[in-house]
């Protein structure tokens, strides 16, 4: 083997250590901005979670029919038919569900970090009837709502009884009335208030195996940055200056889906940027291989050691996005991350490339593969095509370069 191919090769190993290193600190920064456990965003997430309420999963009230009925059966000891008292519980589905709800939407600040605060003022009537054989009593259970740490407000009224007042008990049954005969109906109508973050939705779910005749929900919400819990609900928006009112309808209604609204604009980017930092490693040794090949065919001759640092400076860039996206918007983020990559960009490379090759070469294509490479993974629909032509183009770059260059000449294999 040869001086010119010992040091290509040896050139190539530097350049895939670095590589590897890079991808190893880009890997662990990726796997936390995913980790809502984290020591950063994650501790503070469950700090607040604990003390306001995360997200909030209503879930809908079980109405009963507990009948009393009693059933002869034969006695071994006596020898004879007893008459013995037993109880059924039969579940009741509503026949009309009814929700109105508003949504005060204010962000709450901890540690710096700010999150998507709500409280949710809810009114529920359901219409409730017997449409067994049998008569009893009418009870319901309530069940908490999922990661709701507040609940205050809560009651269940009954407006034909004279606007009967019940407390209810959470994870009981409690009779709403003593007597429900077949054919009967009844309005029952359930008032709280909650706490949370991100998402407030209604558990429809609860009632995938049943038919609901009407299904009818007012949501109004102060803000207009917000999205449709599984937006396939039919659903209607109005959207004004200072809020929104959103109208669900459906007739004869059976789903697996849950109705509801979440505020998550700020935070839906980190699924986006975590996939960017699992697809970083690419970027940082597309570049370092770039800056190595137009290295030698503009014969800039510069110490292996400072791969090092223009590895670092591609590295800083991604470290600065996975961290500020916590604190700031995506517009902040990559802003301020591009200003402090350029800061270091200028700061070195002019002085050890000159300013020629710093800003045609290097520049150029640390902007292609820090920057546009972000904003892609920012375009869910189109992040595939738009990565195929971003890397075609970088190849199509080096290949005309390449095309147009003796490698016998380079200072790599001439020096040799």
């Amino acid at each position: 083997m040869n001086n010119a191919t010992t040091r290509i090769i040896g050139m190539l190993v530097w350049l895939g250590m670095l590589a590897v290193a890079g991808a190893v600190i880009l890997a662990l920064t990726a796997a936390r901005v995913g980790e809502h456990k984290s020591s950063t965003y994650g501790n503070a997430y469950v700090q607040f979670q604990n003390s306001w309420g995360g997200e909030i999963g209503i879930v809908p009230p079980e109405f009963s029919l507990l009948r009393t009925y009693t059933e002869s059966q034969y006695n071994k000891d006596s020898k004879q038919y007893e008459d013995v008292v037993k109880t059924e519980r039969i579940a009741i589905i509503p026949k009309t569900i009814k929700i109105d709800s508003l949504l005060d939407y204010g962000e709450q600040e901890l540690d710096l970090l700010v999150f998507n605060a709500f409280e949710a003022s809810t009114s529920e009537t359901h219409v409730i009837e017997n449409k067994t054989n049998y008569s009893g009593e009418l009870q319901v259970k309530m069940t908490k709502p999922e990661n709701a740490n507040l609940l205050y407000d809560y009651k269940i009224v009954i407006p034909s009884e004279n606007n009967l007042g019940i407390l209810p008990v959470m994870g009981q049954s409690v009779t709403i009335l003593p007597e429900f005969a077949p054919g009967d109906s009844v309005e029952v109508v359930l008032t709280y208030t909650t706490k949370g973050m991100d998402v407030f939705k209604y558990n429809l779910s609860n009632y995938e195996n049943s038919v609901i005749e009407n299904v009818h929900a007012d949501v109004n919400v102060n803000v207009n940055e917000f999205g449709i819990y599984r937006f396939g609900l039919p659903h209607d928006t109005e959207i004004a200056k200072d809020g929104a009112h959103i109208v669900f309808d459906a007739d004869n209604f059976v789903t697996t889906q849950d109705l509801g609204v979440t505020f998550l604009a700020k935070q839906r980017y980190l699924d986006q940027i975590q996939t960017l930092m699992s697809y970083s490693p690419m970027s940082l040794a597309f570049f370092l291989v770039l800056v190595f090949l137009f290295s030698q065919i503009y014969a800039v001759r510069f110490n292996a050691f400072h791969y090092l640092f223009l590895g670092m400076i591609h590295v800083f860039y991604y470290l600065f996005v996975a961290y500020l996206i916590r604190f700031f918007g995506v517009g902040i983020t990559f802003g301020v991350a591009i200003l402090l990559t350029a800061i270091m960009f200028l700061v070195y490379c002019p002085n050890v490339f000159g300013w020629r090759f710093a800003t045609r070469i290097v520049g150029s294509y640390l902007f292609l593969l820090t920057v546009v490479f972000s904003l892609i993974f920012l375009m869910p629909i189109l992040r595939g095509l738009l990565f195929v032509i971003l890397i075609f183009l970088v190849f199509m770059s080096i290949m005309i370069f390449m095309s147009r260059t003796d490698i016998s000449k380079w200072p790599i294999v001439a020096d040799a």
